[in-house]
């Protein structure tokens, strides 16, 4: 019950508000009758304080004192008799009262006490077994969500229907988990957290910085209103395991602060997201104990291949039929102290989060200093990526290739760059073979050849654009000079070209490709060139009716 609700009382009618009209929104806990010459130690905080004044001082000054020692000790409201002894509240008390925000009550005289705290006190008590009720209630919705789906998500919204409030549950490092929006956002620093996926470095630095991160300690706590920083106010709920701070879920206060009954709660859905963490965490370490053992075997060719273990594997999301890259984050430190394998099984677990969020397996595996991970997309390679980055790591990804031999090729590809990068990034293959060739890599050289001509082989009449591309390179990139060997239009030659630019998505009139492109020519053994001669030779006349 607040101070205000106390004036629409029947039995309080005629009581008037003289000052301290700031306090009115104060909870009123209980109510007692003073009328000692010392009333503070008969007093505590949000209390209704009766009074007929009778013991008060009659000077100035101790009357302001008196008003200052009230607020300070937290009452709710003073609720003066008059008029008996006092005929109203004198004005340095209401001066003062003003000042501090204690509402003063003048209440009539021929109204007893007695009948004011019986009413007050039946009130409070209904309302509080209310809330015992609505918390009850609000705990067995949440145990029966929870015991419905093991799903993060639903369980925040069902919280968040509970409370009618907006709700983020974020890991430490501001990483989101999960979110309930209700209504459009709140403020700038909700939004940017939902729409990146974790809460902006300059929100966790001012938050820090300020002492609200990280919390001191298991109860909600209250973060007011920071307008630098783009943030309404909020509460803040802990979320602990085995004395370990494992997440925090921030609710937004919107308009109407949250009540007591709203706090527990929260406290009661904490509590519940840690039961949860806990079951997610044994399965996870359950998943990963599998998948490094899967994908170790794997790597260091001890998968037979028997219907047992590609049953095990498709079990573990892994399909021989689809192609995957194999990616390498390199940590670059000895693995063996304590705080390089917790920050190399961090990566590791941020990879696994992330892949499951992107609805993808989670084929990851460690070794020394690196973290091994399978990709099926280049969407998804991307997407870790962005999540590594801030880190200063190094990471390297092999081809995509099919079956438990290409995953091996794949890893002795991406092993084979961290030999040329020096610098924090992301490399493909793909990417570093130029530098590679120049730097004499032999096997380089077969790839960068099948990087440009594979494509062609592959397609229908790839011989054709084969021939045509590389003719067209050893007449300097004359078109007419080309066509004249092969016996064709150059129309043709130009549509062929065009082809080959689509196949192997470069474009061929770009001086950088076109510097590849005479490097390829060269790469070409002389028996492959012989070849390449003696087919250009046995399908000139047929070439010319052709073109």
């Amino acid at each position: 019950m607040r101070v205000i609700d106390l004036l629409e009382l029947p039995i309080l009618q005629g009581t008037r508000v003289v000052a301290g009209e700031a306090g009115m929104e104060q909870r009123v806990r209980w109510v007692h009758v003073v009328d000692l010459p010392d009333p503070l130690p008969w007093i505590d905080r949000g209390m209704l304080m009766l009074s007929t004044g009778i013991a008060w001082p009659r000077s100035d000054d101790d009357l302001a004192v008196l008003v200052r020692r009230l607020a300070e000790r937290g009452v709710a409201a003073v609720g003066l008799a008059v008029p008996h002894y006092f005929s109203r509240f004198p004005d340095i008390m209401r001066a003062v009262a003003d000042e501090v925000g204690l509402p003063l009550l003048e209440i009539p005289w021929e109204i007893p006490f007695v009948r004011i705290t019986e009413t007050v006190h039946q009130l409070i008590l209904r309302e509080q077994w209310q809330e015992l009720e609505r918390a009850e209630q609000l705990h067995r919705e949440l145990m029966r969500a929870a015991a419905r789906t093991r799903n993060l998500d639903r369980l925040v919204r069902t919280l968040g229907e509970l409370l009618g409030r907006s709700i983020t549950v974020e890991e430490p490092d501001g990483t989101l988990l999960a979110f309930y929006q209700r209504g459009s956002y709140e403020d700038v620093a909700r939004q940017v957290t939902i729409e990146s996926g974790r809460a902006p470095a300059w929100l966790q630095e001012g938050l820090i910085a300020r002492g609200y991160l990280p919390p001191q300690g298991a109860q909600p706590y209250r973060v007011p209103a920071i307008p630098e920083l783009g943030l309404r106010e909020r509460v803040v709920c802990p979320i602990w395991l085995h004395g370990e701070l494992v997440g925090l879920v921030w609710i937004i206060e919107g308009d109407e602060p949250l009540s007591g009954l709203d706090l527990r709660a929260a406290e009661h859905g904490a509590l519940v997201f840690a039961l949860l963490f806990a079951q997610q965490r044994e399965l996870a370490q359950l998943e990963a104990r599998l998948g490094y053992a899967f994908l170790t075997t794997v790597l260091e060719g001890r998968f037979g291949g028997s219907p047992q273990e590609f049953e095990r594997a498709r079990a573990l999301g892994y399909d021989p039929a689809r192609s995957y890259r194999v990616m390498v984050v390199a940590l670059g430190e000895p693995p063996l102290t304590v705080e390089a394998f917790q920050r190399r099984e961090q990566v590791a677990l941020c990879i696994r989060r992330t892949l499951r969020q992107l609805g993808s397996a989670p084929l990851v595996t460690t070794l020394h200093d690196q973290v091994i991970v399978l990709m099926e997309q280049d969407a998804h390679l991307e997407a870790v990526w962005r999540v590594l980055s801030e880190h200063q790591l190094t990471a390297v990804a092999g081809r995509a290739y099919s079956g438990p031999e290409g995953v091996r090729r794949s890893y002795r590809e991406a092993c084979a760059l961290l030999e040329y990068v020096e610098s924090p990034g992301l490399f493909r293959y793909e990417e570093l073979v130029l530098e590679r060739v120049l730097a004499g890599d032999s096997e380089a050289r077969q790839a960068f050849v099948a990087l440009w001509l594979g494509p062609l082989e592959r397609t229908r009449h790839g011989d054709r654009l084969i021939k045509t591309l590389l003719q067209w390179i050893d007449h300097r990139f004359s078109v007419n000079d080309a066509a004249a060997t092969l016996g064709v239009h150059p129309n043709t030659v130009r549509y062929r070209l065009e082809q080959v630019g689509e196949l192997v998505g470069r474009d061929l009139l770009d001086p950088e490709t076109q510097f590849e492109l005479q490097l390829l020519l060269r790469l070409l053994t002389p028996s492959m060139r012989r070849n390449k001669a003696a087919a250009r030779s046995h399908d000139a006349g047929r070439f010319a009716t052709a073109g």
